[in-house]
């Protein structure tokens, strides 16, 4: 059995000794010791922020397979399955932290970008010159904090950390569509109800649980889903779990019954109809067809 391989560190199997939460290293340090390639892959609550400043590649994100080149930010938040084929030697950065605790500073100062942060994100920069390259002081401060752990070095790096993401984010605007989510009570009861979703979607819990949870009734949950995502509570509890489905049939070798009980179906042919309802494929299919786009 090959389930996609959760990791810290791509390749270190218990969690190596970091400063509190965080990792910084060259991109290079890591992707060159594993000839430039490294395998599907994902992070239990991390995010990977990247900056490529020389070289190109392929990045897979999911199931989607996206030719990158430098100059250019990598945002990968927890979960996402990813892994990367660069295309000879590159250099830049790499940052991993614990998302949460970002999440966190960012629903309490800037709610409306909340939803950014937990998407893949990519932004193309501009060729700057070092005296005009906004990101470089960051990163260098970021990796001072990192090695030389100063007098209050946690709260020092969590601030350059928002900084990063918030000039990440500020950089690719001009790409992001998404709509900005006032700050009130019901936009924060649809990140809580996303928050339990993803804790919980392998128990099958049914609305009426979810709804007690979050304290609100399941009338409430339902609008409260159509007014702030456009889509049943419903929507997004399938959501999540063929999303799920599609990693496993496409990154690991399990049989569909072994990934149709890792996600709570404990009857294969019922799981099979649900994936062919909402996917229009089998998941043999659907496996072919991820198999064939890798080759």
């Amino acid at each position: 059995m090959n389930k996609i391989p959760y990791y810290a560190l791509y390749g270190e199997s218990t969690p190596p000794v970091w400063h509190d939460f965080l990792h910084v290293e060259s991109i290079s340090h890591r992707s060159g010791s594993y000839n430039w390639e490294i395998a599907a892959h994902r992070h239990d609550g991390l995010f990977q922020m990247l900056y490529l400043q020389s070289g190109e590649g392929e990045v897979l994100l999911d199931n989607q397979r996206v030719e990158v080149k430098a100059p250019c930010l990598l945002f990968i938040p927890e979960q996402i399955v990813h892994g990367f084929a660069w295309h000879g030697r590159v250099d830049g950065h790499v940052i991993t932290a614990v998302q949460h605790p970002l999440e966190n500073i960012i629903q309490v100062l800037s709610p409306h970008l909340l939803p950014q942060i937990q998407k893949p994100c990519i932004v193309a920069l501009p060729h700057w010159e070092p005296v005009n390259n906004p990101l470089m002081p960051l990163y260098r401060a970021l990796y001072e904090e990192y090695h030389d752990r100063g007098r209050e070095h946690v709260a020092c790096s969590v601030s350059l950390l928002l900084a990063l993401v918030i000039q990440m984010l500020r950089l690719g605007e001009h790409t992001d569509g998404l709509p900005a989510h006032h700050h009130d009570r019901r936009s924060q009861q649809i990140i809580a109800f996303r928050e339990l979703v993803n804790k919980h979607f392998r128990e099958h819990l049914s609305l009426n649980e979810y709804a007690s949870r979050l304290g609100i009734t399941v009338v409430t949950l339902g609008r409260l889903c159509h007014e702030q995502l456009g889509m049943t509570p419903m929507t997004l509890l399938n959501a999540r779990l063929i999303l799920e489905a599609k990693r496993e049939l496409a990154h690991s070798s399990q049989s569909v019954k072994q990934i149709a009980h890792s996600i709570g179906y404990l009857d294969v042919g019922y799981f099979s109809r649900f994936f062919r309802k909402h996917t229009q494929l089998s998941p043999s299919e659907f496996r072919l067809q991820a198999q064939a786009s890798r080759q």
